[in-house]
């Protein structure tokens, strides 16, 4: 059936409640992968780690299995398995928060955390498949966006409940028999067992659409052909990730240890913070792809966005009060999600249908390996080298985004012209 604009159909079923739930998924994936930040003070004290050692947990630790296993599972993007898939990596990373609550030694804490980022090695890239198949062009990148938004209430979520269950097991169970960091990770692993059971009894039909896949051949061929496009616009997006992933990673042990809030107090009033602040960043960048990308491409808003983290970021070691370096941190994420969204709703434009879907795997391998693997490893490292006391984390933090912030927007600005060219050429 015709429509009375011009505007492409659909190409299959993806429906608000369907992109509801996948974003209900990213969001307990996100809140179960960020608990490290939560129970980091708590983990440096009770197994006396170094911050270098919690940058590992927090990033590599996570991201080298994900990265593995989002390049093993790409010829699975399009199976019409694709619900009991998307169960099953719940399943594994619900098992590898259950380990990491269970482990004694710095090494089985690593082999757990590993655990967590294989499980959800397949599941993003197999939720955003379908978006990208399945919503329709005129609406796809706010539906990115609403996915998206669930990793970052996701990661306010970390913090708030578990923030909150540390607070109540302190009140209510101060000589519990295991330690508290280690009772929050089971309790937050438990309602991962309700979102398996809903996926598996969910009726989809995947569109016909979906079962064209493009080979990496076809990938690296169309990179061939644009490779300064490639590479501008995959080291802007890198970095907005970096920034946020590593403000996420910290932020709870800046309040912590800089601004003398109690573990439970930071955690509860970052994710307070973000829990309105990262949203809202990421569906403004949805909804200006959606309606501006021919006056203002999604380069661009990468780059204002990546701009924008700069000043917060220089002030966070001279904030006066934690409320004020709360906000500074909250503002950052706000503006480095958008800067992310943005370069990842704006990347289906610039390829052809066949390509979005194994394009958008390779290219969340990418930005996990740069900004989940080396991001808060990174900031760990330098502030154990600046000594870690006094401001020595903010100071840290503000070294490693910064310097990639500004280098992020001088590349995703000189991609502008390049993603123009690319969209026009995708487009006919």
């Amino acid at each position: 059936m015709t429509t009375p604009d011009t505007t492409p159909p659909p190409t299959g079923r993806m429906t608000l409640p369907l992109a509801a739930l996948l974003a209900l998924c990213h969001c307990a994936a996100f809140a179960d992968r960020n608990l490290p930040a939560v129970a980091a003070p708590l983990l440096k004290a009770d197994l006396h780690l170094t911050d270098a050692q919690l940058g590992l947990l927090m990033g590599p630790a996570f991201a080298v299995l994900y990265a593995v296993g989002m390049l093993v599972t790409l010829p699975l993007g399009h199976s019409p398995h694709r619900f009991r898939l998307l169960a099953g990596c719940i399943a594994t990373w619900a098992i590898g928060m259950v380990c990491f609550a269970m482990a004694q030694t710095f090494e089985g804490l690593l082999a757990a955390r590993a655990l967590v980022g294989l499980g959800q090695a397949a599941f993003v890239p197999l939720a955003l498949a379908m978006i990208v198949d399945d919503a329709a062009p005129h609406w796809r990148a706010r539906a990115m966006a609403v996915f998206t938004a669930g990793s970052a209430i996701g990661r306010s979520l970390a913090l708030l409940l578990g923030g909150l269950a540390l607070a109540w097991l302190a009140r209510w169970a101060p000589a519990a028999g295991l330690a508290h960091w280690r009772l929050m990770f089971l309790v937050m692993a438990a309602p991962n067992l309700l979102l398996m059971l809903v996926l598996l009894g969910y009726p989809y039909q995947p569109s016909p659409a979906a079962t064209q896949s493009a080979g990496l051949r076809e990938i690296l061929h169309w990179l061939r052909r644009r490779p300064a496009l490639a590479a501008l616009y995959l080291y802007g997006a890198g970095g907005a990730v970096l920034v946020v992933q590593t403000v996420g990673a910290w932020a709870p042990s800046v309040l912590n240890r800089e601004q003398g809030l109690a573990p439970a107090t930071a955690a509860l009033a970052f994710g307070v913070a973000l829990l309105f602040a990262s949203p809202l960043g990421h569906l403004t960048a949805g909804a200006l792809v959606d309606t501006r990308a021919r006056r203002i491409t999604p380069a661009a808003i990468l780059a204002i966005g990546l701009l924008l983290v700069v000043p917060p970021l220089w002030a966070t070691p001279l904030a006066p009060s934690a409320t004020t370096a709360c906000l500074l941190m909250a503002f950052t994420s706000l503006a480095g999600g958008a800067a992310a969204v943005a370069a990842l709703a704006g990347l289906p434009a610039m390829l052809p249908a066949h390509l979005r879907g194994a394009a958008v795997r390779l290219f969340l391998v990418f930005i996990t390996v740069v900004g989940v693997g080396l991001g808060p490893f990174l900031a760990g490292l330098v502030s154990d080298g600046l000594g870690g006391g006094g401001n020595g984390l903010s100071t840290a933090l503000s070294l490693v985004c910064v310097s990639v912030a500004l280098s992020g927007t001088v590349a995703a600005w000189a991609a502008r012209s390049g993603w123009r060219r690319a969209a026009r050429e995708a487009a006919t």
